[in-house]
C-alpha cells in the first residue's frame, strides 16, 4: 500500500463502507470486489489491505489514473459511462459497491444498469449502495429534467451541470429487490450531516443500504 502522504485523489474509505467492512466481517474473508464509480480507488484501498482481488469502474480518466497509482499493477481499472452500459467485467463478485455513483445515472438507466449486474453478484455476496434522499440540499436546485431529477444550476457543491437524481429510501429498496433480488440481513441507515463547501453549509441527506443476496433469490 501508497504511504498515505503519496496517495493521489481522495485518501479515506467511505464511512460506512468501513462500517460495513468491519461489522461484516469481511476482513475475515477476502474475495472479489467491484465497486462502480470508484474514483480514486479510496474505499478499495480498504478491501486490498485485507487480501482482497479489486475491481473499479469509473466515467474519469483521471480519476482512473489516480486509482492506478494508489492500488498497483494488481487492480482491474475500466473506463465506462455507467449511465449508457454495463461494460463487459468477467466473473463474479462476492461484493458490490455502489457509494457515489447512482443519483448521477437517469432512473431508467440506474434501472437497467442493475438488471445487468445481478448475474455479477454471486449469491450469498454483499451489495451496498450510497445513494441522496428527497430532502438533500440539492433537491430542486436546478431544471427538473425527470421526476425527482435535476441538472443542477447551484455551483457551491462542484457539480453545476450534473444529473442529481433522489429516491426515497422505500423506492430504492423496492427497486434492488425488483432488480438484484432480495438482502438478507439489510441494513437501511439513515445520514444526515452538514458540509462547508463553496461558502455555503450543504445538509446532506443521504440513505445507505446494504445486505447479502439471497441464495434462493430472483427479480422481479
Amino acid at each position: 500500500m501508497q504511504p498515505l502522504s503519496e496517495l493521489r485523489g481522495l485518501r479515506y474509505p467511505d464511512d460506512y463502507v468501513i462500517r460495513m467492512f468491519f461489522k461484516e466481517q469481511l476482513f475475515r474473508q477476502p474475495g472479489r470486489v467491484l465497486e462502480l464509480g470508484c474514483g480514486s480507488g479510496n474505499n478499495l484501498l480498504l478491501f486490498q489491505e485485507f487480501g482482497w482481488s479489486v475491481t473499479g469502474i469509473d466515467i474519469s480518466t483521471d480519476a482512473l489514473d489516480d486509482a492506478r497509482h494508489n492500488l498497483g499493477e494488481g487492480a482491474q481499472l475500466i473506463q465506462a459511462d455507467l449511465s449508457s452500459s454495463f461494460p463487459d467485467v468477467p466473473g463474479e463478485f462476492d461484493c458490490v459497491l455502489l457509494p457515489s455513483v447512482n443519483y448521477y445515472i437517469p432512473r431508467q438507466a440506474f434501472t437497467q444498469l442493475l438488471t445487468e449486474l445481478r448475474p455479477k453478484i454471486q449469491p450469498g455476496a454483499y451489495f451496498y449502495i450510497r445513494s441522496r434522499l428527497p430532502d438533500d440540499w440539492r433537491f430542486g436546485k436546478g431544471v427538473e429534467v425527470e421526476r425527482n431529477g435535476f441538472r443542477l444550476t447551484c455551483a457551491e457543491t462542484g457539480e453545476r451541470g450534473l444529473l442529481n437524481v433522489f429516491y426515497s429510501s422505500e423506492e430504492l429498496c423496492d427497486l434492488i429487490t425488483t432488480r438484484i433480488g432480495e438482502l438478507s440481513a439489510r441494513k437501511c441507515l439513515r445520514v444526515r450531516f452538514d458540509n462547508p463547501q463553496g461558502g455555503a453549509i450543504i445538509n446532506n441527506s443521504e440513505v445507505v443500504i446494504w445486505g447479502r443476496r439471497e441464495f434462493d433469490s430472483a427479480p422481479c
